[in-house]
């Protein structure tokens, strides 16, 4: 007969696995960061390319969740820690889902700019500049998160979320203070480029909030795997 702590091993190695795998999601994810990233800057026609180039990116993320679902469905994995390995990998898959949202919004205003006067273009010009701010401590959540995913190393581990929550709240601080001085022109704004800005910072700080998310659930997953 075969004994628990043998099985235990199997279910480990399969958990161990999973997570292993979802850092294919962290690659999508920075690839996508800098492309949104080359949006925020770049003033011609390259902004419908890139937001295809995303699209694609998130139809990948969308085949590999489905592999990953059944996956942990279907293999040696612990049935008290499906759940959470199914909603790490749809917050993982929500990275990918939310970059294509912002590619798709900047897509849409970029083909309505010439409506803007020249005042409201620059305000949005200097949005954008925060953003690719934003998208770049994004970039540098995610390497934690890689390292959050892929090594069991409990100190590493902790020191990964550490700087994730810092990098988050650097983010909050970037998004608040332009909330601020969108409210403050509000009056002289075009209400679609006051709503494309204050939707967009929301989301980019989604991305950071994604991040955290994933290394909590990781942290209790490491936690149930270690017992």
């Amino acid at each position: 007969m075969v004994n628990s702590k043998f099985l235990k091993k199997i279910m480990v190695v399969g958990e161990k696995s999973v997570l292993q795998q979802m850092t294919k999601y962290v690659d999508m994810a920075s690839t996508s960061a800098t492309l949104l990233k080359e949006m925020f800057s770049t003033e011609d026609g390259k902004k419908e390319q890139i937001n295809e180039r995303i699209k694609q990116i998130e139809k990948d993320a969308d085949e590999l969740s489905m592999s990953m679902r059944q996956q942990i469905t279907g293999g040696a994995i612990s049935s008290n820690l499906m759940d959470d390995l199914i909603t790490l990998v749809e917050t993982c898959d929500d990275l990918l889902d939310k970059s294509y949202y912002i590619s798709r919004e900047i897509k849409r205003v970029h083909e309505n700019a010439h409506k803007f006067d020249e005042s409201s273009r620059e305000v949005m010009r200097k949005g954008y500049v925060v953003f690719g701010r934003m998208a770049d401590y994004t970039l540098e959540a995610l390497k934690d998160v890689e390292t959050v995913l892929a090594s069991r190393d409990t100190k590493l581990l902790a020191d990964a979320r550490a700087r994730i929550e810092v990098i988050e709240e650097k983010v909050d601080d970037l998004k608040d203070n332009l909330i601020d001085e969108l409210y403050n022109s509000a009056d002289t704004l075009p209400y679609i480029i006051f709503i494309h800005l204050t939707e967009l910072v929301h989301k980019l700080d989604d991305l950071l909030d994604d991040c955290e998310d994933i290394s909590d659930l990781v942290h209790t997953i490491d936690l149930s795997i270690t017992r």
